[in-house]
């Protein structure tokens, strides 16, 4: 287990490091996308990778929400994708909150200020991920959560990349095969995760 806010800040610091030149694809959320091999799965692309393991939308003072500046606005983005919200469902499993009000208000804020601040950024949003195993507590949540992103991206008029139904098996948890801790996905899940974002990619047609 990592420490996850200390993780948080060595992340912000590392990003404020860098130097990035303007035009990348901004990959926004948690350990799905700080993991996700860019290089490796979707070479083509150039990315930014903004992804912050345990990272949660921002109900409290770390999060999404507060680290737009060095995660979003700073790089000037062709593109920005966010997929985030399992942590904070993961908490509510643990602990009993936050609520899924909180945290369908605080997703909606930062919908809103990337929205206002590049509105004419192609903005995509992608659905949680069902879980298993170690993590199967949290599936109850997981598919009323897409419903709400789905909302979200519509009246946002933003796409919604649902990669929920790739992925999730009969019984409504994440495919044995796709994961190796219930919660992660494996090489063989990122390969199904590479192909839709690089079919949605491609319609941009990016410069």
């Amino acid at each position: 287990m990592i420490d996850a806010k200390a993780h948080y800040f060595e992340k912000l610091e590392a990003f404020k490091s860098e130097s990035n030149e303007p035009g990348g694809i901004v990959l926004l959320g948690s350990s799905h996308f700080e993991w996700f091999d860019t290089a490796k799965f979707l070479p083509q692309w150039r990315f930014v990778n903004r992804g912050i393991a345990s990272d949660r939308i921002g109900v409290t003072d770390r999060g999404i929400l507060h680290r737009l500046g060095v995660s979003v606005f700073d790089l000037a983005p062709a593109c920005v994708i966010l997929q985030n919200g399992v942590n904070d469902l993961g908490e509510l499993w643990r602990t009993g909150e936050p609520s899924v009000e909180d945290v369908i208000a605080c997703y909606e804020q930062v919908v809103t200020r990337i929205k206002t601040k590049l509105p004419d950024t192609p903005f995509a949003i992608v659905s949680i991920l069902p879980t298993t195993g170690d993590f199967a507590g949290i599936t109850p949540w997981i598919a009323p959560f897409n419903v709400e992103l789905k909302r979200i991206a519509k009246e946002a008029n933003l796409t919604f990349i649902d990669f929920y139904p790739d992925v999730v098996g009969p019984d409504s948890q994440l495919r044995g095969e796709l994961t190796y801790d219930g919660l992660h996905l494996n090489e063989d899940g990122y390969r199904l995760y590479a192909e839709r974002l690089d079919a949605y990619l491609a319609c941009l047609e990016l410069a």
